[in-house]
């Protein structure tokens, strides 16, 4: 499976989606009306975006079951498709660095909460309801939202193998917050 978890790959991702917005816009539009086309694709395109950011297969795919199902839950309930592609971009980011990577709480919501508002915002600008103004405005999302791959202080999320020992794997873990630390070094 094409991964897009680092700065290149996920501005290539953003171009996919912009250009793939266009064929899906001819087909869901009938079905869905034109914002409910855009809304459908807000959650469609998130969807796959998370499942692209996984370590594994399995943690792509389970945060991209979370974002379908709790922003589709939103979607039966919500009162305009605006709020849609804003329950889809806050999933995004609360999944990409809740379930995917670490970081530090404070800075993962800082930086989240930087890059959802941002990319709308600049989405919004672009925005001005034709078929080639929309996808210019996923693309422009998914440029902000590639900026997270550029800043620091981020890591995957590793799952643990069922075969090794916890006391191991917590002795690990030490070791390495120790060495995060500086304990232990002699300058």
């Amino acid at each position: 499976m094409m991964r897009w978890n680092g700065l290149g790959r996920s501005l290539l991702f953003g171009a996919f989606a912009a250009a793939a917005y266009a064929p899906f816009s001819i087909i869901a539009t009938p079905l869905f009306g034109w914002s409910g086309a855009v809304a459908a694709y807000a959650l469609l395109s998130a969807a796959v975006y998370l499942a692209g950011l996984g370590q594994t297969l399995h943690q792509g795919l389970a945060a991209s079951l979370l974002l379908s199902l709790g922003v589709g839950a939103i979607a039966v309930v919500a009162p305009s498709d605006r709020d849609v592609v804003l329950a889809a971009a806050l999933a995004l980011g609360l999944l990409r660095s809740g379930l995917l990577y670490r970081s530090r709480f404070a800075r993962a919501l800082m930086l989240e909460s930087a890059l959802a508002c941002g990319g709308l915002l600049i989405a919004g600008k672009v925005f001005d309801g034709s078929v080639v103004s929309t996808a210019l405005a996923i693309w422009a999302f998914y440029l902000v939202q590639s900026v997270f791959f550029a800043v620091g202080g981020i890591s995957e999320r590793r799952e643990c193998p069922d075969d090794v020992d916890p006391f191991d794997a917590a002795h690990a873990g030490a070791l390495a917050v120790l060495d995060d630390v500086g304990v232990g070094d002699s300058d």
